[in-house]
């Protein structure tokens, strides 16, 4: 008996917080009076940082970066990152897909973890979250410099990967002019 009566309670409390919630949301966008008791309060953005106090992934590139290609354990070489050598400047993106099963991207040296940014979503790298074939990850890289990563499953048999990132292109070197022919 008492635990119908506890089920009772749960299912009471339930639906009423349910309803409350649809109640809210039903109202929203349109005007209401001050005795209402649902109201729309405007909220201070959120601003995400990383550990280091920068301001963390929006998920948005700029508008002239580029995107760098890398696959994350291809067929035949399911424990590499191909390539496993990118060279980009700031502001550009490396997106890694996967080629086969069981794989991650952590960044950090000598397999340990450095939490700069990690699969899939640059959260609990520690944990190593593994992906399978077919999954996507991307990063853009905001500062310069030499961001190594690995496989946290793999990277005792050596699946690392490194990320050089400068600040700007190579200036092309300019090519002498011609001399011209009698």
């Amino acid at each position: 008996m008492i635990g119908l009566r506890a089920k009772g309670q749960q299912t009471w409390w339930m639906t009423m917080l349910l309803s409350t919630g649809f109640l809210c949301s039903a109202g929203a966008g349109e005007t209401t009076s001050p005795d209402e008791s649902c109201q729309n309060h405007a909220t201070a953005s959120l601003r995400i940082v990383n550990q280091y106090g920068s301001e963390a992934f929006s998920g948005q590139r700029a508008v002239g970066s580029n995107i760098f290609d890398v696959t994350v354990g291809p067929k035949g070489n399911e424990l590499r990152f191909v390539p496993d050598s990118v060279n980009i400047v700031v502001g550009d993106t490396v997106r890694w897909t996967w080629g086969s099963n069981s794989h991650s991207v952590t960044s950090g040296t000598s397999c340990t973890e450095d939490d700069q940014f990690c699969s899939p979503n640059n959260m609990n790298c520690e944990a190593g979250i593994l992906n399978n074939t077919g999954f996507v990850y991307e990063f853009t890289f905001t500062q310069s410099g030499i961001y190594q990563y690995f496989c946290h499953l793999h990277c005792f048999v050596g699946m690392t990967g490194v990320v050089n990132v400068r600040t700007t292109h190579p200036m092309p070197r300019p090519r002498p002019t011609p001399a011209p022919r009698p």
